[in-house]
């Protein structure tokens, strides 16, 4: 029945809930959502690595402009922009790592939050 201030008794919830069942459910739940969130880091981590293989391949193509055209306009131009793709990728790059990074931190809260179960 219920109490005079609205509550269910706390056993019946506890047998409704069937606590033990529940308390497997949320750990296989947790487990389940960290190893897809390591997963997604992973991935994340993967394609910042191949973001930044291409910086430097631009880094070098840019560096080959600057020694065997050194006056020429139009390679000038193309420095000019292909050094702005890089700042843009790189912002990128650090923004893709801090969202790896903050996975990986949601993934240990939810670690140690469900092995307290």
């Amino acid at each position: 029945m219920a109490a005079d201030n609205g509550f269910m008794n706390l056993e019946q919830l506890r047998l409704l809930a069937n606590l033990d069942l529940l308390k497997d459910q949320l750990l296989v739940y947790f487990d389940l959502k960290t190893q897809r969130e390591v997963q997604l880091a992973t991935e994340i981590n993967n394609l910042t690595r191949q973001l930044l293989d291409i910086i430097d391949e631009w880094r070098s193509f840019i560096g080959e402009l600057e020694q065997r055209l050194p006056t020429n306009v139009m390679a000038y131009k193309t420095r000019q922009e292909l050094k702005c793709h890089q700042k843009d990728d790189m912002i990128r790059a650090t923004e893709m790592r801090s969202t790896a990074l903050q996975l990986h931190h949601q993934d240990m809260k939810g670690f140690h939050f469900y092995k307290s179960l």
